[in-house]
């Protein structure tokens, strides 16, 4: 959903994507390909056209399309040169170098490994597993900081924000809110979907709004049944009421803390996998008489 990709911070989204780009580009050596090819070139390594939309393919909508493509542009400019000006320069043939070479070769190809392991037999959590470790344990999940079930929604009509923003400050609203929302977010909003899930469950207040600042002060103000004024932000309309808060030190429901019990779960399940893989190679190595430690 794209309005919901809005609510990660957008700063961590461009480090990870440029991870993605600088580990995940083909580079093209030989002679240059014709101009269209490629939006980027120093000597023989060229960035192609495909290769920078592919890594720009999940920019949030809230973050500038045009100054990130410059950002990795020049970017990988500026890599490729100090790249190319190092292999110029022979650092290979330093004997510190190979060695830091060598000891990323062998972290690259273990992680690669791993990674192929997790996915020739990813984690599958089943909703009883979930629910198990959650009435297990419910006691130790207590909220460490406050969760709240907000009303949102985004629309690029001022008329229309101002039509909701009315809408859902009236008694009438109030009185039913829940059931009238998802009409409300149907007939107005950009994300029909992430304005429902918002109004439906309750998320840490620290984990919303965390790239559009003004938001984020709104909801922590806000008391339960407010409405933030009409927030204007490049051409789109933001429509925000505080529908319910939970203090810290509540007892979780399960959908509050599903997700994270979900990702927990996943996590000893990689490390219980992990372990035996390892304990796998360990036994064969033994029986081959290939493991000696002194």
């Amino acid at each position: 959903m794209m309005q919901r990709a809005r609510l990660y911070i957008a700063s961590r989204w461009l480090w990870a994507a440029w991870l993605m780009l600088v580990g995940g580009l083909n580079i093209h050596c030989g002679q240059p390909p014709a101009e269209e090819d490629y939006v980027a070139r120093v000597g023989p390594s060229t960035l192609s056209e495909s290769e920078l939309t592919a890594s720009l393919e999940n920019l949030p909508e809230r973050l500038d399309s045009a100054e990130a493509r410059k950002q990795f542009i020049d970017q990988w400019v500026t890599n490729e040169l100090l790249y190319q000006e190092a292999l110029r320069s022979d650092l290979r043939s330093d004997p510190d170098v190979q060695q830091r070479l060598l000891e990323s070769e062998r972290s690259v190809l273990v992680d690669a490994l791993i990674s192929r392991l997790y996915e020739q037999e990813p984690p599958t959590i089943m909703k009883g597993e979930i629910r198990s470790y959650f009435e297990r344990y419910r006691e130790r999940l207590r909220l460490r900081e406050p969760f709240v079930r907000v009303y949102y929604l985004t629309t690029p009509s001022e008329a229309d924000a101002a039509e909701v923003h009315q809408h859902i400050q009236s008694a009438s609203f109030q009185a039913v809110a829940d059931s009238l929302w998802p009409d409300k977010a149907r007939q107005y909003g950009d994300d029909v979907e992430g304005a429902i899930s918002l109004a439906s469950n309750f998320f840490p207040e620290s984990r919303l709004f965390t790239d559009q600042p003004v938001l984020r002060e709104q909801v922590m103000r806000l008391q339960p049944g407010q409405t933030a004024p009409l927030i204007e932000d490049d051409e789109v309309w933001h429509v925000l009421q505080v529908a319910e808060r939970v203090p810290a030190g509540t007892l979780p429901e399960l959908p509050w803390i599903e997700s994270d019990i979900h990702r927990r779960l996943a996590l000893d399940a990689r490390k219980q996998m992990y372990e035996r893989q390892v304990q796998r190679l360990r036994t064969e190595a033994l029986s081959r008489n290939a493991l000696d430690v002194r």
